[in-house]
């Protein structure tokens, strides 16, 4: 008996294994701020949460916001189509420097719900095109998170292979945050590098663009590190490029897709 249980076992991790090395190359959605112009692969659930601390400082304020797990769940619902949702857990402290006053508030931010749906495969000089929508739902927030009406997003995502090592994410859209009807104008343009067959690395220029109000820029960068075919830790980090912006931030996250 303890022989056939060892054989079955045996053969369920092979099997496994097996899967994992003919699965399609695991793509994520993070660390970076450019989404990939890749779906998840059909009937595939992938996983991807994170942590995220980041710091506001200036004369007035000081503001700590730290996204304790923040996670999208994506499911390839057709061969070029994925659903997607969003949930974080966040945090928020913020110190009134005139009278040396924190306040504290934690909870989860608005759930997202969104989709994103694959135009192209990249050919010669087109690039792989995906668009992407969704939605932030402010009723299932906590009361210091939720927004005065439903947010939303939509973007394109474009990608191009430049070499065996490098390749070029861009990222184009607009957002609206719920609280006023104006919208704002996201841009992103991510540079990776493939270190080894295990191991990347990313340099990132993004920002937001609002049509009333002052423009935010920031840079960022990051590595990542493939553990097995369907697993991959990341970190990154980035820097406020203007006053508006956020000062820094750094992130930490894992990545995970159920077999096929």
């Amino acid at each position: 008996m303890k022989i056939l249980l060892i054989c079955l076992i045996s053969g369920f991790v092979l099997f496994q294994a097996k899967a994992q090395e003919n699965a399609p190359e695991l793509v994520t959605d993070r660390p970076d701020q450019t989404e990939s112009s890749t779906v998840v692969p059909w009937r595939s659930l992938q996983i991807e949460s994170g942590f995220v601390y980041a710091l506001d400082e200036n004369s007035l304020a000081k503001a700590k916001n730290i996204s304790y797990n923040t996670s999208l769940i994506r499911y390839g619902l057709l061969e070029n189509m994925e659903m997607r949702l969003g949930i974080e857990y966040a945090g928020e402290e913020v110190t009134d420097q005139s009278i040396e006053r924190k306040t504290s508030s934690y909870g989860f931010s608005p759930l997202y719900t969104g989709l994103k749906l694959q135009i192209t495969h990249e050919k010669g000089f087109m690039p792989e095109i995906a668009f992407l929508a969704g939605l932030e739902l402010p009723f299932t927030a906590h009361k210091t998170f939720k927004t005065s009406h439903t947010a939303a997003n939509m973007r394109f995502s474009l990608s191009h292979t430049l070499s065996e090592r490098f390749s070029l994410g861009y990222n184009l859209g607009a957002e609206w945050d719920g609280d006023t009807p104006v919208p704002s104008y996201f841009y992103s343009v991510a540079l990776g590098l493939s270190i080894t067959g295990k191991a990347g690395a990313f340099i990132e220029f993004f920002g937001l663009i609002p049509e009333k109000g002052i423009s935010t820029h920031l840079i960022d960068g990051g590595i990542t590190f493939l553990i097995q075919p369907n697993l991959q830790l990341d970190a990154s980090g980035g820097l406020g490029l203007n006053e508006e912006a956020m000062d820094y931030f750094i992130s930490f996250g894992i990545s995970y897709r159920l077999p096929l």
